[in-house]
């Protein structure tokens, strides 16, 4: 435990994760919230209750890049300013309106969503060394499983209690709250916000997060270069300003596509279970399974944060695919909770795995954004990933719902680390012939 015991002396990064658990509450209960006021205030189906949800991710996918790099360019004040006023009005509005502005409503909510997750990976990312960084984004992932352990539950019994009107009030203010305390608390997402003995002079923290992108097989050609002369790379200003430049390459991409698999697998989780046990009759049951799912999720990103080998976000991906498929092959509920358990462990790992990642492909100066592109990947994949895996579920049954997931995401993880093996031969030909030339 010692690799924790160092993150969280660091100077501000035990009140940053306390702060982002805090201010992760409200937002975690969003999408059962919506659909609770959809189907039992406003008396819609389940169907059209999705739409409402789909309009807040499909705007929340837009923002998180955008609102990321307004962190990079104007600060987090700047960036969260819009947030409070607008994603709270908006939900508070939503609690007296119909079905149509309803949906219009969350569309705005997400369009203008606090980018909470960007502001923590990104001011985690400056507190502490790219060699502590997997540890630091482990603490954060598992603080963020339980966030959905506990919020979800608790806005379920505040809207039996009072009403799913008066909650949306209450989460839209609480989304408020939020977004003032980041502001007051304003934590560094620069590094020239902060001075500790633990960060590198620029050029050099730029030269060890390219090491560790080059040790997990996702360094670009920019930084293979750099590894082998041994020079610092001069990087023009303009091209650092934008994420788009380190992303928009093959593994760039790749560990996106990753990312949206990741949480597409996590989407059929949670869908098929329902399904599963509402089959068996044990619909009382989904909440402790999930329960289960995500302590060892919990478990899973403790023990992957205490890693010191480097384990790409590729292979991580695939052993979820691989843990989550023995969940399609059993059949009673204790087999269930086992299963379940068992594939909780590589949850938040992939998670991690990911942001990680891409942190290391890109300046500082574009952090912000990258971790938005992060979040974004999550969110389409879950967007995508509920209404495919459904439509598997009603055509197969869910046992056929996650393994189809499951396997997806080997799929798509194996054919990611050929085409990485494949394009980082190439560039070490490519290499070998410049030398030999000149």
């Amino acid at each position: 435990m010692k690799a924790y015991r160092d993150v969280l002396r660091t100077p501000g990064v035990a009140s940053l994760l306390v702060l982002g658990f805090l201010a992760r509450i409200p937002f975690s209960t969003l999408s059962l919230l919506l659909t609770l006021h959809a189907v039992t205030t406003l008396d819609r189906s389940y169907l059209e209750a999705g739409l409402v949800v789909t309009a807040a991710t499909l705007g929340t996918a837009i923002s998180s890049p955008l609102r990321g790099r307004l962190i990079d360019t104007r600060g987090l004040r700047r960036a969260v300013a819009p947030s409070i006023v607008v994603q709270s009005s908006a939900l508070i509005a939503a609690a007296f309106v119909p079905f149509v502005p309803m949906v219009l409503l969350a569309l705005l909510s997400g369009l203008f969503a606090l980018p909470i997750f960007s502001i923590v990976r990104t001011s985690l990312s400056v507190l502490v060394p790219a060699s502590s960084r997997r540890t630091a984004f482990s603490l954060d992932s598992v603080a963020t499983e339980f966030v959905f352990m506990t919020g979800p539950a608790a806005v379920t019994v505040m809207a039996l209690w009072i009403g799913t009107g008066p909650t949306l009030v209450i989460v839209g203010l609480a989304v408020g709250v939020a977004g003032i305390g980041l502001a007051l608390a304003n934590p560094p997402t620069r590094s020239d916000q902060v001075m500790l003995p633990t960060r590198l002079p620029g050029p050099l923290q730029s030269m060890e997060d390219g090491a560790l992108a080059a040790s997990e097989g996702l360094a670009d050609k920019r930084f293979s270069e750099t590894l082998t002369t041994g020079s610092i790379p001069v990087v023009d200003p303009d091209t650092r300003a934008s994420a788009r430049r380190g992303l928009l390459t093959l593994g760039g991409l790749a560990i996106l596509v990753a990312t949206a698999t990741s949480s597409l697998i996590l989407t059929a989780t949670d869908v098929s279970l329902v399904a599963m046990l509402r089959d068996l009759d044990a619909a009382g049951m989904i909440g402790p399974i999930i329960s289960i799912w995500c302590l060892g999720s919990a478990i899973g990103g403790i023990s992957y944060g205490m890693l010191r080998s480097d384990i790409g976000s590729l292979w991580v991906v695939g052993l979820l695919g691989v843990l989550t498929i023995p969940i399609a092959l059993v059949h009673t509920v204790p087999t269930i909770a086992l299963a379940c358990f068992l594939a909780g462990l590589a949850c938040a790992p992939s998670i991690t795995a990911t942001g990680e990642a891409i942190s290391h492909r890109v300046p500082e100066e574009a952090r912000g954004e990258a971790m938005g592109w992060h979040g974004s990947a999550m969110t389409i994949g879950g967007a995508v990933g509920g209404p495919a895996i459904g439509a598997v579920i009603d055509a197969a049954g869910p046992n056929w719902g996650i393994g189809t997931a499951g396997l997806l995401g080997v799929l798509i993880a194996g054919g990611g680390i050929v085409a990485m093996r494949a394009h980082r031969a190439r560039v070490r030909h490519r290499l070998r012939e410049r030398f030999a030339s000149a």
